[in-house]
């Protein structure tokens, strides 16, 4: 008969077994006494005064995670992400407007200009302009002013000299604000010269930089005004639409110097200027104003259009600029003659298609590459309808307009 031999514990077992008990208690919990515990067998009662050892921790003791507090938890997250999304849309939307608010702003501004004011202001102007058109009175302002200085006559610019045809420059002036528009806008002037024998001139190199560009005019047409009868200086915003009229017709010889006015006055982004010993000084007298480079007061215009309104001692210029009269504008305005905007100065709100110039003064960015693209592409079909020129059509006019993705993308 065999002896039955105990069964030996599994220590092994036993050990492990224990340890998986211990180390297998809640991540959280709560040591509490017996005397705290009640009666309730070691769970803690919860506010209803339901049993909840199922898990979870309703008053006190043991805590423990479930399938319901996971998901409660996850639950809270997604709210919490999803209270963040409006938050993340504003500042997206405000990163959006402070990327494109210059565009933007241009766009509106460029709208108004264009539809809007024509709308809300009007000028005086008739349907067909001639080239002997006048500004009216209250914008040519060319009267003597009292109190000043009489106007000085003398070696007024009589006639060309007979018997040779007077010799004309177109000029203008690029520089890298206008890369979309510059190639396309002197290709239009150049189609023009070429139709009447006149010289197209753009140097670069006379650009000062210690001055915005747009001073520089001044330095182009003192540099080539000694090589020609007249000169014919014209923005790169501006486009010739009526290739018909001659700048003959327009030039009178009893002026040293012909401008238009606008709603604001004179405006020298359009100037035919006579070669005379005055428009030579008057050049070297605009280009001295430099108190007016960075002005450390308030002074009406930009750039060399205030040298402009402060010798010519304009209406608009003396009744917002308090400074002393230049002693000498009653000779500049003598000496000038102002002609209605509608001769060679038409702004796009109150342009007529016969109109000679179109110039997008105030027009930037988008709006004013888009509004030049128009208006090339009808200038383009104009000069088509209008017939042969003197000259032949080669690289320097076959130039097609701005495309729209340089309007958008660039630099304008």
């Amino acid at each position: 008969m065999h002896a039955r031999h105990p069964l030996k514990p599994d220590l092994h077992h036993a050990d492990s077994t224990s340890l998986a008990m211990r180390t297998a208690q809640p991540r959280h919990s709560f040591n509490t006494s017996s005397s705290s515990i009640g009666t309730h067998g070691g769970v803690p009662p919860s506010p209803s005064g339901r049993n909840t050892s199922h898990g979870g921790f309703r008053g006190g003791g043991t805590f423990s995670h479930s399938p319901r507090s996971t998901l409660s938890g996850s639950g809270k997250a997604r709210g919490r992400r999803k209270k963040r999304y409006p938050v993340l849309f504003l500042l997206g939307l405000l990163m959006t407007v402070w990327v494109f608010a210059p565009a933007i702003h241009h766009v509106v501004t460029g709208i108004h200009k264009v539809f809007i004011r024509g709308l809300l202001f009007k000028i005086d102007r008739p349907d067909v302009c001639l080239p002997s058109t006048p500004a009216p009175s209250d914008l040519a302002d060319d009267d003597p002013i009292e109190g000043l200085p009489a106007a000085d006559l003398t070696d007024l610019p009589g006639t060309i000299p007979t018997g040779r045809p007077a010799k004309v420059g177109i000029i203008s002036l690029c520089d890298h604000n206008v890369d979309a528009i510059c190639a396309a806008s002197v290709a239009n002037k150049q189609q023009y010269a070429d139709r009447h024998g006149y010289h197209v001139i753009v140097d670069g190199d006379v650009i000062d930089e210690t001055r915005p560009t747009s001073w520089s005019k001044l330095l182009a047409m003192r540099k080539y005004l000694p090589y020609y009868d007249y000169l014919f200086y014209v923005d790169a915003d501006t486009l010739v639409t009526n290739p018909e009229l001659k700048l003959e017709d327009i030039v009178d010889y009893g002026y040293d110097q012909i401008l238009a006015a606008d709603r604001n006055g004179l405006n020298c982004g359009v100037w035919l200027i006579r070669n005379t010993p005055w428009s030579l000084w008057f050049l070297d007298e605009m280009w001295a104003q430099t108190q007016l480079v960075n002005p450390q007061t308030f002074v009406l215009f930009h750039y060399e259009q205030r040298a402009m309104h402060y010798l010519y001692q304009s209406k608009v210029w003396t009744a917002s600029v308090k400074q002393p009269a230049y002693q000498q504008a009653n000779t500049v305005r003598a000496r000038t003659k102002v002609i209605n905007a509608c001769v060679f100065n038409s702004y796009p709100a109150w342009y007529r298609k016969d109109d000679f110039i179109v110039h997008l003064a105030g027009l930037k960015g988008i709006a004013k590459c888009l509004t030049f693209r128009h208006y090339y592409q009808k200038a383009q079909q104009k000069f088509a309808l209008s017939g042969t020129s003197l000259g032949s059509v080669g690289e320097e006019t076959d130039v097609p307009a701005p495309s729209w993705g340089t309007c958008f993308f660039g630099r304008i």
